[in-house]
């Protein structure tokens, strides 16, 4: 195991395996988006993906409680877990019903950036000038799709609000990943460590997406969908992959990788397989200015990752 962590580029290698297990997700979830509500699917990933965490602490004989972190620390997890996992992921649920799987993950990009933000302010992290450029050229991306003529295929209200949903997930999820990378300082190098924090940082979501639900009007209704075996079977998968697979590979390759803005950026590839992804299995339309949006956004990405 010491072996594959001390690997030059295991924490590039578990962000890049984050981004493509999440993008299947993505899909998953955006095929339910229209018979589930967006605060069931975050509640129901969010027992899922724990209850798998649970489920290898006990096959890889891990213990269930890490005691070695202080208080601040445990309410770090805590903090980031329910805006992370609880609300920024409903808010995510809720703008891909609007919006759609290829804009949210366009939009998405915009995370690195807002990372970098609060790492300067919170950790004191500086870039490159060319990792700057490549941040600039994710958000003429973003702009793109932001003013892209659509209005045949989406209503221009719609639209306005599901990019703001999907912005202010990436802003509540960027200061809760920001604000646990001292605490992920203190278990790098240890596999177990960082799925704890996964974990733990998993269950205060789990805890207020279900809140989240509990006070949703018809929530009894909500749930009748569910007597769909094919949409519990995606919503199985989805969790599975996303929840747990990606969430561990994200939750370690920011851990290992020095810099939190390029783990972020890294995360970011997810759109080129969501794109992909969207336009086979959703139908999803990719206009020339998405083609353009997506070009530019990985330039940005190269730009900070070399």
């Amino acid at each position: 195991m010491k072996s594959i962590i001390n690997f030059q580029y295991f924490g590039e290698l578990a962000a890049l395996s984050a981004a493509f297990f999440w993008s299947i997700a993505i899909i998953l979830f955006k095929s339910v988006s229209n018979e589930l509500s967006p605060f069931l699917i975050t509640a129901l990933k969010n027992t899922i993906g724990l209850i798998c965490f649970i489920f290898l602490f006990i096959v890889l004989d891990f213990p269930i409680w890490y005691s070695s972190f202080n208080f601040y620390d445990y309410m770090k997890i805590i903090v980031s877990g329910a805006l992370g996992m609880g609300l920024a992921d409903a808010l995510f649920i809720f703008a891909l019903t609007k919006i759609g799987a290829n804009r949210v993950g366009i939009i998405n990009c915009f995370e690195p950036v807002v990372i970098y933000i609060f790492s300067f302010f919170m950790l004191g992290t500086y870039l490159s000038i060319q990792q700057l450029i490549g941040f600039i050229i994710v958000i003429v991306a973003i702009l793109i799709i932001n003013y892209e003529r659509d209005i045949d295929d989406i209503n221009p209200s719609i639209k306005r609000f599901g990019l703001f949903l999907q912005i202010s997930a990436v802003l509540l999820s960027s200061f809760g990943i920001v604000l646990i990378k001292p605490v992920l300082a203190k278990v790098n190098g240890m596999i177990y460590g960082q799925l704890w924090v996964t974990a733990f940082r998993l269950l205060p979501g789990f805890i207020f997406a279900w809140i989240l639900f509990l006070f949703q009007k018809n929530k009894y209704i909500l749930l009748y969908p569910l007597m769909n075996f094919n949409v519990i079977k995606k919503i199985l998968i989805a969790s599975f992959l996303g929840t747990f697979v990606a969430l561990g590979f994200w939750i370690i390759g920011y851990a290992n990788i020095n810099k939190p803005p390029i783990a972020s950026m890294l995360n970011q590839s997810a759109l080129i397989f969501i794109v992909i992804f969207s336009w086979i299995f959703l139908k999803e339309r990719i206009t020339k200015l998405r083609i353009l949006s997506i070009i530019l956004a990985i330039i940005g990405v190269y730009l900070t990752i070399f």
